[in-house]
């Protein structure tokens, strides 16, 4: 894997074995529509873990 330099507003964190790094948004949007994308992305990574059991 590549090494990335972080900004300092990126969040990193971990999902099993996926690290996932949020990066700061150029684009300002609500709270609710971050809601709704964080919601519909973390669907996918449990998603995808079960296809992978």
């Amino acid at each position: 894997m590549k090494k990335r330099n972080n900004n300092n507003s990126d969040i990193t964190f971990n999902v099993d074995r996926i690290t996932v790094i949020v990066h700061s948004p150029t684009l300002v949007t609500t709270d609710e529509d971050n809601k709704r994308q964080l919601a519909k992305y973390l669907y996918k990574l449990v998603e995808m873990n079960n296809k992978a059991m």
